[in-house]
């Protein structure tokens, strides 16, 4: 028993920094059964920020009935400016990387007013947005939908982003610190939005003033590493020297 709780509790642990872990892998890897691990990981779904998925478990971030859709409330205005900004930065044709969220989901519906895109995504959400466009071409990874606000979980490292070529990967975040360092709550939000911007020729950051100041758990990167930012009014004003330091191009 004392042997089965020490296994568990590493795999919690390798969970925690890795984001995914695969049942095959894993099992081979500790020489034990699939069906050994396949036991652990489903004691390790009692834990409210583990789920299973086909093949493996992952990590999710806990997010509360009803806070997705008052997080569409906060700062609309802003996010539809930065959304437009964005959109209006993309050319008839291109391929397009967006993130999962509130303020990306702006950025898909101001998409709409271009042709012919071929869109990547990790959220039902904004692949629901493009649903009645024969023109525009959207891609989706596997995994299990979050319903608690349209994600799209599972392993952030598989090939799924390396198949792909983006013109644009288009972003946002849950917090820009005084050091200009962006990041997110979510671990495996933040794998997968890497693993795009690497596949990308240029990354456009949305940044509303409410995520000015606001530390975050999981590092993205460094403003400095963006090519393009598009800022409501509010969030140039409150960025001072970062932007002149960093070398972002305002769109």
């Amino acid at each position: 028993m004392r042997k089965k709780q020490q296994r568990r509790d590493a795999l919690l642990k390798l969970v925690a920094e890795e984001g995914y872990l695969s049942l095959s892998a894993i099992a081979k890897s500790l020489d034990v059964s699939e069906q050994t691990i396949r036991r652990d990981f489903q004691a390790l779904e009692e834990q409210p920020n583990i789920r299973r998925t086909h093949g493996g478990i992952t990590l999710v971030q806990p997010i509360a009935k009803g806070d997705y859709t008052k997080r569409l409330r906060i700062a609309s205005t802003e996010k539809t400016s930065v959304a437009f900004k964005a959109a209006n930065f993309v050319k008839d044709g291109a391929s397009v990387f967006l993130d999962h969220g509130t303020t990306s989901e702006a950025a898909a519906e101001a998409l709409l007013a271009r042709r012919n895109l071929r869109v990547t995504t990790y959220s039902i959400r904004i692949a629901a947005h493009f649903l009645d466009r024969d023109d525009i071409t959207v891609a989706i990874p596997g995994g299990i939908v979050r319903q608690e606000d349209g994600a799209i979980v599972g392993p952030h490292n598989d090939d799924f982003m390396k198949q792909f070529r983006f013109d644009y990967a288009i972003i946002a975040v849950s917090g820009l610190d005084g050091s200009g360092r962006l990041a997110d709550n979510d671990l495996f939000e933040v794998k997968r939005v890497q693993a795009a911007m690497q596949q990308a020729d240029k990354s456009i950051l949305m940044l509303t003033s409410d995520k000015i100041g606001v530390k975050s758990l999981f590092e993205l990167c460094h403003l400095s590493d963006i090519d393009l930012l598009a800022a409501s009014t509010p969030a140039k004003a409150a960025l001072d020297g970062l932007l002149t330091t960093s070398g972002i191009k305002l769109i």
